[in-house]
């Protein structure tokens, strides 16, 4: 087992539960993190991050955007700048959201810093989407 920690800056998230694994979002790919992993410290991108908590069948989700992951051998502790659960998303505001940063990409003229903020926030909008349950 290994205790998971998430936290912003506005709250906790799950604080030092014991889960299973936990799939986070890094800077070059998807991070499967379980009980005695090696110790690293890595970014995190804006995605969907993953966790089983112990005695739990199913995954629970949140979209999360950019932040660190600390991993020790039996802790994960992550800080994202935002993170959300599923029941914390507004499917339609998100949805618009994807258009409006869509457009922006596709028709004003970006500084390099501007056009990395709306690439975070477009993801962010579709892994808000991807974390809903499904009908």
């Amino acid at each position: 087992m290994i205790k998971l920690t998430v936290v912003t800056p506005e709250k906790k998230l799950v604080f030092e539960q014991e889960a299973t694994d936990v799939l986070v979002p890094a800077h070059r790919g998807q991070l499967n993190l379980m009980n005695l992993h090696s110790p690293l410290v890595t970014t995190l991108e804006t995605g969907v991050l993953k966790w089983k908590l112990v005695g739990q069948e199913v995954y629970s989700k949140a979209a999360i955007s950019w932040g660190y992951c600390t991993v020790s051998a039996s802790s994960v502790y992550i800080l994202a700048d935002i993170a959300r659960l599923p029941e914390e998303i507004d499917q339609s505001v998100q949805t618009e959201e994807i258009q409006k940063q869509s457009k922006k990409l596709g028709s004003e003229s970006l500084s390099d810093f501007e056009w990395e903020q709306t690439q975070r926030e477009l993801a962010f909008a579709k892994a808000a989407l991807e974390i809903q349950p499904k009908i």
